[in-house]
């Protein structure tokens, strides 16, 4: 029940049902992170999104050059990351790590999330709507910050 109410909360699930929700939920593995463990590498295959349930994980974006890279965020409780790898499965944009030992997640991979999405396409339908109207919001703000 915890995934659900948590799931409730993050933007990219507005607008589903709760029955929609508890399916939803069914397809989500949950881990837990030790302090500076990665959940995944810069230029690894995005293969899954993640959902921070508890503690925080900071998302590194590496450069050659220098040798630790420059952290763009720090996400917490009902914050994803990921979202890209449940569009095109490309590479990772930046390493993203936990902050403390008991940090925990819940992962949807991609093919979890596509056999959901065959099974119940108004899922599918509503959280892509919800991913493009956020990357939409991002570019154009990055936009105006760029002028």
């Amino acid at each position: 029940m915890e995934l659900i109410k948590l799931l409730r909360r993050v933007e990219i699930f507005t607008g589903l049902t709760e029955e929609q929700l508890a399916k939803l939920a069914s397809v989500f593995e949950e881990r837990t992170l030790q302090k500076d463990e990665v959940l995944f590498l810069q230029g690894d295959i995005g293969d899954a999104l993640y959902l921070v349930q508890e503690g925080f994980v900071v998302v590194i974006l590496e450069s050659s050059g220098r040798s630790s890279g420059r952290t763009l965020i720090q996400l917490g409780p009902g914050q994803s990351v990921g979202e890209m790898a449940l569009v095109d499965r490309g590479p990772r944009s930046a390493t993203v790590r936990a902050v403390a030992d008991g940090t925990r997640v819940a992962r949807i991979s991609f093919e979890a999330f596509e056999a959901l999405c065959e099974e119940e396409p108004e899922i599918g339908y509503r959280v892509m709507r919800n991913i493009a109207a956020d990357l939409s919001f991002k570019l154009r703000h990055q936009h105006l910050q760029n002028q």
